[in-house]
């Protein structure tokens, strides 16, 4: 009996900080747009689609524009971006993302130390010139615990 009166008093602070954060969003100004970081091989294919992130009050992680490939080729395993310290997320992520690759899936893998890493659909590379960014996110916070 103490364990589930133990694990209901977590849920309950858990739920009571969400409210907490939600009730302070609400009244918060929405951040703007930053830069987003970018290393290797890449590029900003369009100057006015230009890569950026930034944190929503509801703790997600929003991005934005479009990451050129060099080369033509998606790479996987390829780092493409580092995330400035305070967009880093609690836990690894893996977000879906737009391209012009034919028949395989791009994703995104975002680590705790900010490094975004671009992951092929069953691996090696594809041809590709460019990610698009537009409608990805994904939480920062970590996840509720039980």
């Amino acid at each position: 009996m103490p364990d589930t009166i133990d694990a209901l008093a977590r849920r309950i602070a858990s739920l009571e900080r969400r409210v907490s954060t939600l009730e302070r969003a609400r009244r918060a100004p929405y951040p703007p747009w930053r830069d987003l970081p970018l290393t290797g091989d890449t590029a900003v294919p369009d100057a006015t689609q230009p890569p950026q992130i930034r944190a929503d009050p509801w703790n997600m992680l929003e991005l934005s524009g479009r990451i050129g490939l060099s080369g033509g080729r998606a790479v996987d395993e390829a780092v493409v971006a580092l995330l400035p310290e305070g967009f880093w997320p609690a836990a690894h992520r893996t977000v879906p993302v737009a391209s012009d690759v034919a028949r395989r899936e791009l994703h995104l893998d975002i680590d705790p130390k900010g490094q975004v890493t671009l992951r092929v659909q069953d691996g090696g590379s594809a041809r590709a010139t460019w990610l698009s960014l537009d409608s990805v996110s994904c939480r920062i916070d970590g996840d509720d615990e039980e």
